[in-house]
């Protein structure tokens, strides 16, 4: 038998509870939750007494309803730290897109400038701008599949077109007919 000597007044039986009850921080930030028998080791108090005022007070039904609401405010704070870092993510994929996209418009302009335009790179540079398209209306939270519905609709009609322009070019080279065709 263990020398557990000390009377349970009122205001120590409600910062036991407390203990039990709400826990306590431990050095690392987290919640640590404590057994009656470490309660009752740490107070110095006999086990079956803080069990029995434990279970007419029903700590234990406190402690579940307090671990609940702490973990759902847990839940709420970690959204919201995902919802930022998700609209900075965004915001930094946007502002990408946006230079990749002005990449692409220097890459035409350069080679049309220096007549080295060619259906291969015509095709790369769709592809690319269909991309970076995806990415920026992903960013700003737009949906892209009827995008990609539309896309793979009018993928043969756009082809064609890019290539009945290309061989407009070349026959109008053939023909040393140097004036711009736009």
């Amino acid at each position: 038998m263990s020398n557990k000597t000390k009377n349970l007044d009122p205001t120590l039986k409600e910062l036991i509870r407390n203990e039990f009850v709400h826990g306590s921080e431990n050095a690392d930030g987290k919640r640590v939750l404590y057994t009656i028998r470490d309660l009752a080791n740490k107070h110095n108090l006999g086990e079956s007494t803080l069990y029995r005022h434990a279970q007419t007070e029903g700590w234990k039904a406190q402690q579940d309803k307090f671990q609940a609401e702490y973990l759902a405010e847990l839940d709420v704070v970690r959204t919201k730290e995902l919802v930022e870092q998700s609209k900075k993510f965004d915001s930094r994929s946007l502002v990408i897109a946006e230079q990749i996209l002005g990449h692409v418009s220097s890459s035409i302009k350069v080679a049309d400038s220096e007549d080295k335009v060619t259906p291969n790179m015509l095709n790369t540079l769709a592809e690319a701008t269909y991309k970076i398209q995806k990415v920026a209306k992903l960013a700003l939270g737009e949906s892209t599949e009827n995008m990609n519905l539309n896309a793979k609709i009018t993928d043969s009609t756009a082809f064609r077109d890019a290539m009945e322009l290309l061989d407009t070019v070349a026959e109008q080279r053939r023909e040393g007919n140097d004036k711009p065709i736009h």
